[in-house]
């Protein structure tokens, strides 16, 4: 019986560290109240400026140990009226931001995917939130400093009605490098530079583009052991029996 009650504690450790290691956590949150529970797009709007389908951000993301993205949230602005097929967005995740640096600010690329959008129908400026699940696998690490670029097109062409919306907050959870700062493909030379850099006036102070990134921990080769230790007892229990 004791050695029962031993191996149900290991295997009950066992498990409660393969939980921990999938639960899903908000790493980055500029849609969302700090519960998470609710939508917060505080000050929602969008560049008038054109091209406006290209939009980018550099993000602050605090993660102590690697993580596997595994979900992206933003918010997608259709600026005119009408109907609205054959949308997709191209989603590239950056390791690396250097608003500084010379070329692309972002660098060492975790994932770029394209994804389709639900088709909508508009009577004037609309913005929608989508939940986009992405590809097993992607690792964000420790680098404190992230990039996404969204890339926005009607039909695989890139449309000038499609943007993203940006919001006046700093995100929670999440920190900035620089607060007040997005970036909008100006040129159209589809990079990302220092010069893409833009912000808003009158009295906006922390806009960023609206993403939540939704991502797990890696487990650590410790908990591996530790799961293969549960298994293993529970194999040598089943035996016994």
């Amino acid at each position: 019986m004791k050695r029962m009650s031993h191996m149900l504690v290991v295997l009950a450790l066992a498990f409660m560290l393969a939980l921990d290691a999938s639960a899903q956590v908000r790493i980055y949150d500029t849609i969302y109240n700090a519960a998470g529970t609710d939508y917060e797009l505080t000050g929602l709007t969008f560049t008038g400026s054109l091209p406006r389908y290209r939009i980018a951000d550099g993000l602050g993301v605090s993660l102590s140990v690697p993580h596997y993205l595994n979900r992206l949230d933003f918010v997608l602005v259709v600026a005119t009226a009408g109907t609205f097929t054959d949308l997709s967005a191209e989603i590239a995740v950056y390791n690396a931001w250097d608003p500084n640096a010379p070329g692309s600010v972002f660098s060492n690329l975790a994932t770029s995917v394209t994804v389709p959008l639900e088709d909508v129908t508009t009577t004037g400026a609309t913005g929608y939130i989508y939940q986009v699940s992405l590809p097993s696998g992607v690792v964000l690490d420790t680098n404190p400093n992230k990039g996404v670029v969204i890339t926005l097109r009607r039909g695989g062409v890139l449309d000038n009605n499609l943007s993203l919306g940006i919001v006046d907050r700093l995100p929670n959870p999440g920190s900035e490098v620089v607060a007040d700062l997005w970036y909008r493909d100006a040129n159209d030379n589809g990079i990302i530079e220092a010069t893409d850099a833009r912000t808003f006036g009158g009295g906006r102070d922390f806009d960023n583009v609206a993403l939540t990134l939704w991502a797990t921990p890696v487990p650590e080769p410790a908990s591996f052991l530790v799961i293969g230790v549960g298994l293993a007892g529970l194999a040598a229990l089943r035996r016994r029996r």
